[in-house]
């Protein structure tokens, strides 16, 4: 599974605010210039590109310091390019079908129908014109299919006359054959030929009209010149052809020039109306997948307060992680202030084993966000339900890494509080396997806080963090320090090695009295291959009372360190275990699941039931 992570580090970025003023009046500058040239590609694996995405506010960072106003503009310009050109190719392909599906039934028609003076087909000079006609049209759209389908590349001009010519020689071809109906006809044929004038004229271009709105990429403006000159076009000829056939004229004049107008005034509406609401939908549907200036890919997994997916920085092409505050609780104040806190706290921390945060901020619509580190491996939560318990060796390889993560957050006064494997990855950083990441400190606490500013991010009479890894202070409501994380770590560990909760139990107050009341078992009574002097260690992490555990994560590091197993698991046996279990990140990520990953509570005792 791919979780959040880049090998970079965030601190050794220059400066944000030199880069955030940089950035905005770009990001101003394209969107207020929007244009056809602007639209969003759909047409590529799930990226795109819209300039009418929700804009950052000023407290988001930018995470490079320059930013070429050339280059954003040529990116999304290709972006149009690509999505033009796709739409052409589908309306070149249904233009050319439906001329060439007409010059076969001109030809068959003219083929079967009894020949006139003993004339073949070919000698036959309205049905020759007409055929060859047909045959030109289809030539030029067969070329023109050919042309955008072909690799060659096109720029967006190019392409914008190819829009002009597919759709401007069906149009000529229209009107010629308006004209062409009437030229040369008796007056008999005349009077026929008028009935049906009004109807044969006006459902072509409709036609045509319709797949100019639907398939064609404008903005508002552009798509209603276009399609008024194509709406008029049809109108003005039968009008002037009316001024040469006074056959036509009673027609019109009957009530068959009203018609028209009215038809193609209709057509013209549904089809502006169409273009523009299938640009609005299009913009809709890429801003529902972009949050800032980073395209969302797919979902990888959820937290105590959102979702987590895949993400793309939309210039640095980076692979990131953003995770968004759920929105049934974006109108929640404390909700939204336990969002920032959890941002803000992991932003000051800079240790390699701690995940990184790149950027930070909320759209115009008010959906918080912040990105991060994008981390290929699994969660250690994973890790146990898909392959078992880990080899003592490895776990104390990847606690001793996570404890150093604790080690420099205890020392800014922050206790972590949700520590539990789901919030423990493994991951590849820099050609390194099994490097464990910290994630999730959305329960953040500090020591030095009051009780007063702890109350503002809480639940009243809550408890929050994970039953199955809550230390007891927790639950009798003490206040929580440095061991209250060494017994969720402990915990942790005992999960890793015996593949089964500490406690287990569905009912979260049944779990988290028996933290308090229960003895915990032995660990090698679950799993023999355990080392005496690791199940020493892991059982003083998880003692009742704080003051029999470690003092403090260094305490704890060190006995880690002391156990006989210590510098047992290499890099070659982590190499080894990802190259069968998963040959390549591609199919990490092809084979990614979301799991039910144990959920971040915040929890009420007294509407539990006890037991």
């Amino acid at each position: 599974m791919f979780f959040y992570s880049s090998p970079e580090n965030v601190g050794d970025v220059t400066p944000f605010t030199i880069c955030h003023y940089r950035f905005i009046p770009v990001l101003f500058m394209l969107s207020s210039e929007f244009s056809e040239e602007n639209e969003p590609s759909s047409v590529q694996t799930g990226s795109s590109v819209d300039v009418h995405s929700s804009e950052v506010s000023s407290q988001a960072l930018c995470p490079a310091a320059a930013i070429d106003p050339e280059e954003i503009q040529d990116d999304y310009r290709a972006s149009l390019r690509e999505l033009l050109r796709y739409r052409l190719r589908m309306a070149v392909t249904l233009l050319l079908t439906a001329f060439a599906l007409s010059m076969l039934r001109t030809l068959l028609v003219t083929k079967f129908r009894e020949p006139l003076s003993g004339q073949t087909f070919l000698q036959q000079t309205d049905s020759l014109i007409i055929w060859w006609a047909y045959f030109f049209v289809v030539l030029f759209l067969g070329g023109m299919t050919a042309l955008l389908f072909s690799k060659k590349h096109l720029r967006l001009g190019a392409l914008r006359f190819l829009e002009l010519m597919i759709y401007g020689v069906p149009a000529l071809f229209l009107t010629w054959v308006q004209y062409g109906s009437v030229a040369g006809k008796t007056s008999a044929e005349l009077i026929d030929i008028a009935r049906a004038f009004p109807a044969q004229t006006v459902i072509p271009w409709l036609i045509l009209i319709q797949l100019y709105g639907i398939f064609i990429p404008n903005r508002l403006k552009r798509a209603i010149v276009v399609i008024a000159i194509a709406a008029i076009i049809p109108i003005l000829s039968t009008v002037a052809i009316g001024f040469q056939h006074s056959e036509i004229a009673q027609v019109l004049y009957r009530g068959g020039l009203s018609a028209m107008v009215l038809w193609m005034t209709l057509g013209a509406v549904a089809a502006i109306y169409g273009s523009n609401r299938l640009g609005h939908l299009r913009r809709e549907n890429f801003a529902a997948k972009q949050i800032g200036a980073y395209n969302l890919n797919q979902k990888i997994g959820s937290g105590g307060m959102g979702d987590v997916y895949l993400a793309e920085h939309h210039l640095l092409k980076r692979p990131c992680a953003i995770k968004l505050i759920q929105t049934d609780l974006q109108s929640e104040g404390k909700a939204i202030s336990r969002f920032e806190s959890e941002v803000q706290a992991t932003a000051q921390l800079t240790h390699p084993n701690t995940i990184a945060i790149y950027d930070y901020g909320h759209t115009e619509e008010g959906i918080f966000y912040y990105a991060m580190e994008y981390l290929p491996g699994l969660t250690l939560q994973e890790m146990v339900d898909s392959y078992g318990a880990l080899p003592p060796d490895r776990l104390v390889h990847l606690l001793v890494q996570v404890c150093g993560a604790l080690r420099e957050a205890h020392s800014f006064g922050m206790i972590h509080r949700d520590i539990k494997p789901g919030n423990i990855i493994a991951a590849e950083r820099g050609g390194l396997q099994d490097v464990a990441k910290l994630l999730d400190f959305g329960l953040v606490k500090s020591i030095h806080s009051n009780k007063q500013d702890n109350a503002e991010n809480s639940i009243d009479g809550a408890i929050v963090g994970s039953p199955h890894y809550a230390a007891p202070e927790v639950t009798m409501g003490e206040q929580p320090d440095e061991r209250t994380d060494i017994y969720s770590l402990g915990a942790t560990a005992f999960f890793l090695l015996t593949g089964q909760p500490l406690f287990p139990g569905n009912k979260a107050i049944q779990v988290l009295f028996a933290h308090v009341n229960d003895t915990p078992p032995s660990p090698r009574t679950l799993n023999a291959d355990i080392p005496a002097d690791l199940e020493a260690v892991i059982l003083k992490a998880i003692e009742k009372k704080p003051e029999d555990r470690y003092g403090s994560v260094v305490e704890f590091a060190e006995a880690l360190d002391n156990v006989a197993c210590r510098l047992c698991w290499t890099q070659q046996k982590a190499s080894t275990w990802w190259e069968e279990k998963c040959t390549s990140r591609k199919n990490l990520l092809e084979d990614r699941r979301t799991p039910a990953l144990e959920e971040t509570v915040f929890m009420r005792p007294q509407v539990e039931e006890a037991v």
